[in-house]
């Protein structure tokens, strides 16, 4: 596995014009297998590094792809996490005529290790964060090894679980403890404990912002949390009376949150920009999770009691289908890579494969005893599902859809993060 980043590039302007107009990724991928690389890219504003580039893309052996990026900012950076080695990333400036920029250009060797935030580079990559809720702590398996490296305690009933992977810092809601405990990556201690309203059952991050968003079942609202000192700033209320908000998930390349309301049967849309529920989506009988494809501009959201999963598009917020699953579909994993959907069924002990290209099921692989929990490493493919009655997750080969590893962790699994 590869980080590299192309450090801060100056593009301050010179009589009124930035030199650099669009910046050019090439990517060649030199490996004898497929490789994937995600694309990060930042502007700077103030002393605030901004996401505004988020791909993530496939290359076959040998593939070349090339990407052109929008670059009139004062300062922009981009950053590289590439599943290999062999993968070689050039990348250079050009004008507004067309012409190259030489003092933008970068060839392989120019980029450096990556040390997001000042971190060093010992910052924890392929770590799954496993909740548990009964013992309240969670779980660090290291995703090389599939074994338990640390057990952190929070809060009192810990359920969702949700990675900012450009701080290292996950965010736990503990159900009964009214609090978000935030766990720094690298110590893998919690270095503070944020007081939410009643009931945080989930946990979103928004990784272009910094800000988390929890919610809130007994009090049913929405909490959000500013990453960057660890203080609520807003509260948002969902549509639908007594709605039990259960589910949260993120879009960074769009700035809308989805809330699952449980009982009023519908997923609510948040303008991250100023924290107003902008639109209601009508779903089926008792929405529980949320997944996002930010690639695709896709939500998936499971019924609970429908046994289904409803797939939105994130630009009409409409529901495009609704796809049949196992009994009881809990939490939803997505591989922004491979496109592919995951959904722990509790009642049928299996976890439904879904193709979001077809929206149909593709697979049905057997896990644990009432599986809840889920979360994708897109980077390594492999999945993480959470075994509430057998204190276990399994491991699942993304290419063979089969389990590969079981790994003993605390008493009642809930749910996963991962930070790839």
């Amino acid at each position: 596995m590869a980080s590299l980043t192309t450090g801060l590039i100056e593009n301050t302007p010179v009589t009124g014009v930035r030199p650099t107009s669009t910046f050019t990724v090439k990517i060649t991928n030199d490996d004898s297998i497929a490789a994937s690389v995600q694309i990060e890219g930042f502007f700077v504003t103030g002393t605030t590094k901004m996401l505004y580039v988020l791909e993530l893309l496939t290359l076959a052996p040998g593939e070349v792809a090339a990407r052109i990026y929008f670059a009139q900012f004062d300062e922009f950076e981009f950053q590289f996490l590439a599943s290999s080695e062999a993968v070689e990333i050039s990348a250079w400036g050009k004008d507004a005529s067309g012409n190259l920029v030489a003092a933008h250009r970068l060839v392989p060797a120019e980029l450096d290790p990556i040390k997001p935030n000042g971190i060093p580079e010992e910052i924890s990559i392929n770590r799954i964060y496993v909740s548990n809720f009964n013992s309240n702590d969670v779980s660090v398996i290291d995703g090389a090894t599939n074994t338990v490296i640390a057990t952190i305690p929070v809060g009192v009933n810990p359920a969702g679980v949700d990675v900012n992977p450009l701080t290292n810092r996950i965010y736990v809601a503990n159900v009964n403890g009214n609090s978000v405990s935030v766990i720094d990556g690298v110590t893998n201690t919690v270095i503070a404990t944020v007081p939410v309203v009643d009931g945080p059952g989930d946990a979103g991050v928004n990784i272009a912002t910094n800000a988390i968003y929890t919610a809130n079942f007994n009090s049913n609202d929405v909490t959000v949390i500013n990453g960057l000192n660890n203080t609520v700033f807003a509260t948002v209320i969902p549509a639908g009376g007594n709605p039990f908000p259960t589910g949260i998930g993120v879009n960074p390349l769009t700035n809308r949150i989805y809330v699952a309301n449980f009982n009023s049967d519908i997923v609510s849309v948040i303008d991250g920009e100023n924290n107003t529920v902008i639109t209601n989506i009508p779903v089926q009988v008792n929405p529980f999770r949320v997944g996002v494809n930010p690639a695709t501009n896709r939500i998936y959201v499971s019924n609970f009691t429908s046994n289904t999963v409803s797939v939105i598009d994130g630009v009409t917020n409409t529901v495009i289908d609704n796809i049949p699953v196992g009994t009881t579909p809990a939490e939803v994993g997505v591989n922004s890579f491979t496109n592919a959907i995951y959904v722990p069924n509790r009642d049928t002990d299996n976890v439904s494969v879904i193709s979001g290209l077809t929206n149909t099921v593709i697979d049905t692989i057997t896990v644990g005893d009432n599986p809840n929990g889920v979360g994708a490493n897109s980077l390594t493919n492999r999945i993480y599902v959470t075994n509430q009655d057998d204190n276990t997750v399994s491991v699942i080969d993304g290419v063979t859809n089969t389990v590969i590893a079981t790994v003993t962790v605390g008493m009642r699994p809930f749910s996963i993060g991962v930070n790839p």
